[in-house]
């Protein structure tokens, strides 16, 4: 149960264009969350969907924020813990990703570039090597895109050397050769992408909260806040660290862990935590996902 959710979006905001995973993942957060009467918006940033929602407290966005195969999407975290305190994690959506190679061309042998996501990229890297540069002279040039639809979109104005990474959705869309299906190289590869908002997520019983936090930069602080969730009874399902972009060797760690920020247990861990911290941003408590199959 989102508290208020349905009533007071107007705007969803997802990262696209058309064809994209997240679209995907936005429809079923849609009915997920029970919502009707609010208009969709495709944006080809994850920045700017943080940045404008946190400007309006009825819009939501809906981007990727994990991958079972390459973690944390950096430019999500990065910018969603230092955005103002009131964009929240409220739901969690996670799909299974499976990846296509996309041309215009039927054959393999003439592709010597591929676009796409660098998430895509890096969980197709092994596939890349063995399928597409077999030929030890062959250099394939691996070129970013925004998104996985952006990239196969892109090949509108491109020639028959330029393969995208995206799914099949998107080629169809755009009325591009699947050349090849599943070419993640785990093929258990699955991307967990969060709805924000101004909105909290009711307790379920069956939670999971988001936080950052950095601490002094001496020995034995990350333990001291470590060892404040053990005696807690508290499980940590994630600990990633991020660079603070203020001084080198200083990092703001992300962490989900088990509870909804109302548990009382919870927020005596929040409160025991903060004479270690310097900085503290809560992200968000809401239910835990099971996959979906697209």
């Amino acid at each position: 149960m989102i508290n208020g959710a349905k009533a007071a979006v107007k705007k969803i905001l997802y990262l696209g264009p058309e064809g994209s995973n997240t679209e995907i993942a936005m429809e079923k957060a849609i009915c997920v969350l029970g919502l009707d009467g609010y208009e969709k918006s495709r944006i080809c940033n994850v920045k700017k969907i943080i940045e404008t929602v946190d400007n309006n407290p009825d819009y939501i966005g809906v981007i990727p924020i994990e991958n079972s195969i390459e973690g944390l999407v950096r430019e999500t975290v990065d910018n969603i813990i230092r955005t103002k305190s009131h964009v929240k994690v409220f739901q969690e959506i996670i799909l299974p990703i499976c990846n296509c190679l996309i041309a215009k061309t039927t054959d393999m042998t003439k592709i010597t570039k591929v676009i796409s996501h660098p998430q895509a990229l890096a969980q197709c890297q092994n596939y890349i090597a063995e399928k597409l540069q077999q030929d030890k002279e062959k250099n394939i040039q691996l070129i970013n895109s925004t998104s996985t639809s952006e990239a196969v979109k892109s090949l509108i104005d491109l020639d028959e050397t330029y393969a995208a990474i995206g799914n099949q959705r998107a080629a169809s869309l755009y009325g591009f050769n699947v050349l090849d299906t599943n070419i993640n190289d785990e093929k258990d590869n699955k991307t967990r992408f969060v709805c924000i908002g101004y909105q909290l997520s009711a307790p379920t019983g069956f939670d999971r909260t988001s936080i950052a936090f950095s601490v002094c930069n001496k020995a034995g602080t990350l333990v001291d806040v470590l060892t404040v969730f053990k005696e807690n009874d508290i499980n940590l399902s994630y600990i990633d660290s991020r660079p603070s972009k203020k001084n080198l060797g200083e990092y703001t760690f992300f962490v989900d862990f088990d509870g909804h920020i109302e548990n009382e247990n919870v927020r005596e861990v929040i409160n025991k935590i903060s004479p270690f911290t310097t900085f503290y941003r809560f992200i968000g408590s809401y239910p835990k996902c099971k996959s979906f199959i697209k």
